[in-house]
């Protein structure tokens, strides 16, 4: 009895070429071809109706806030301190 193939079709995709090296690098450490992960992707989007993460957009805020956290702030002991660094800064 013959084999029944599963009905495939193909998907063109143009993506940075950079990304595409890193995501088979990645994949591939993982043992899966990028093709694989793809339809990994797919189904569970299909199977969940929605994206299989929660998508991240990186505001100024997002980055402004990340800089507090680590600490990576300066501080002013009054809003005159701040003015005059900020003028100065203007100035220079």
């Amino acid at each position: 009895m013959p084999t029944k193939v599963a009905n495939k079709t193909n998907l063109n995709v143009k993506i940075d070429t950079k990304l595409k090296k890193e995501a088979d690098a990645v994949f591939k450490d993982m043992g899966l071809t990028l093709s694989s992960a793809i339809t990994m992707f797919l189904k569970r989007s299909v199977d969940d109706r929605q994206l299989p993460f929660q998508p991240r957009v990186t505001s100024e805020l997002d980055r402004a806030m990340d800089e507090i956290k680590s600490g990576n702030v300066e501080t002013f002991d009054s809003i005159a301190d701040w003015k005059k660094d900020t003028l100065k800064n203007v100035q220079d």
